[in-house]
């Protein structure tokens, strides 16, 4: 009977550290993806996804479609890509024949602390510019977080 009670127990602590372990797993999981338009002529499209980390920051990966290998310079800004804003964040440029970036965002521009909620309430956009020499020429953008229905 005691080797019953020991063997149900240890099953019992399995199944129960499997789902917590589950459950810290889905969390960390969580992401959201948002759609980049082309600019202009550009045949450049793409798309910004944002992942919860088990911290509660972000990693924000930007990928594009049809893009030269140039380094291609990207940042979320404030409001939407109608109204215009400043630089809340500097992502990472893209730079390679992968055409993607992955940045680990924790804070704004300013130093204030973001997380992936804060990031899917946001109030801002990305862009992704056409090279650092050619900042005025954008490739892509595209709303995030809250500018987003």
């Amino acid at each position: 009977m005691k080797n019953y009670t020991l063997i149900i127990g240890i099953i019992a602590m399995f199944v129960l550290g499997a789902c917590s372990k589950d459950d810290d797993a889905a969390q960390a999981f969580r992401s959201k993806e948002y759609v980049l338009h082309p600019v202009g002529t550009s045949k450049v499209s793409g798309t910004v996804t944002v992942t919860e980390k088990k911290d509660g920051t972000a990693s924000v990966l930007v990928a594009l479609n049809n893009s030269s290998t140039d380094i291609h310079p990207a940042f979320i800004y404030y409001n939407d890509v109608a109204k215009g804003g400043e630089v809340a964040v500097t992502l990472k440029p893209i730079d390679c024949a992968c055409q993607s970036s992955t940045t680990e965002v924790s804070k704004l521009k300013n130093g204030v602390r973001l997380t992936y909620d804060d990031l899917l309430r946001f109030n801002g956009h990305v862009r992704v510019h056409l090279s650092d020499a050619k900042m005025e020429t954008i490739l892509v953008q595209g709303n995030i977080g809250s500018n987003v229905q």
